[in-house]
């Protein structure tokens, strides 16, 4: 290939490259910039943003106990959800690929993606229905007379781990799913012709291959599960110790926005270091396991 056509293919792919690179520089790099810069104003005696810079919101994340534990929580929630997640997607996504029959393969997509096509508020809403003192769960125990009186299913951690569970779990099926789809057949089939039995065959052919599908889901899910506050603040409510709540409450109802920009650039970051931490380890999983 010559250096003119190369030149020139090299062109076309950074015109096909211009419109996305121009939105993400628009609408997110742009406006992390203006972030950073608020997270550094000084706010006055009314939380009104002065014209001084310094450190001063970032000594206050860092030296408050009640925001380092609510980071802590937060990301051990958020950990939480991924490992579950994980755990519920893997029979999921193995009868997605093992289906055989093409419609009923479909069948079950539709039913994987479909919740996908919801707002989360609504599929929240949709929890505190079950979960509410008058809600479906409780009217059912007490119908049947398991319980005297309504249980306490609202308002607890327990119920935000449980709906983020069922509002991302799609996020770990899908990947999981994909990297099921490409092992090929002949794997289990050659393994299973040298002896090994089924157990075997799943734990050192095809579990190893479906690593990098389980760290791109749980990947996934802890990031988002790390930066949701609709779900928690509806299913658990506002004392929950979790910082996405807690900017919610520092930008809308105290309105101290350079502190609120500070948990939000805080949190950012030790996901983004986590999930970065994550991502390495999946790459050198598939160094070993791929020789590339």
């Amino acid at each position: 290939m010559s250096r003119q056509s190369t030149s020139g293919s090299s062109f076309f792919s950074w015109v096909l490259l211009a419109p996305s690179t121009l939105f993400l520089a628009t609408f997110l790099v742009v406006p992390g910039i203006f972030l950073i810069v608020l997270s550094l104003r000084d706010v006055d005696s009314m939380l009104m943003v002065s014209k001084t810079y310094s450190l001063s919101q970032y000594v206050t994340v860092f030296t408050s106990s009640g925001y380092l534990h609510a980071l802590g929580t937060t990301l051990w929630v958020a950990a939480l959800t991924a490992l579950l997640c994980v755990l519920l997607a893997y029979p999921a996504a193995w009868l997605l690929v093992n289906m055989r029959s093409r419609t009923w393969r479909t069948v079950l997509y539709v039913i994987l993606i479909s919740p996908l096509l919801t707002s989360v508020v609504i599929r929240t809403f949709a929890w505190i229905v079950l979960l509410a003192q008058n809600g479906l769960i409780n009217d059912f125990l007490h119908k049947f007379g398991l319980i005297e009186s309504p249980l306490s299913l609202l308002w607890n951690m327990k119920a935000v781990i449980v709906a983020y569970v069922q509002v991302m779990l799609p996020f770990a099926v899908l990947p999981l799913a994909t990297s099921l789809g490409e092992i090929p057949a002949s794997l289990p089939r050659a393994s299973q012709s040298l002896g090994a039995d089924a157990r075997h065959t799943f734990l050192h052919v095809v579990l190893p291959l479906t690593i990098p599908g389980m760290m791109s889901g749980a990947i996934i899910v802890f990031a988002l599960a790390a930066g949701s506050y609709v779900t928690p603040l509806l299913i658990g409510g506002r004392l929950q110790p979790l910082l996405p709540i807690g900017i919610y409450q520092q930008a809308l109802q105290i309105a101290n926005l350079p502190l609120a920009a500070a948990l939000s650039l805080t949190l950012l970051v030790v996901t983004a270091c986590i999930a970065g931490i994550m991502s390495y380890i999946q790459k050198r999983w598939e160094r070993r396991v791929y020789g590339y």
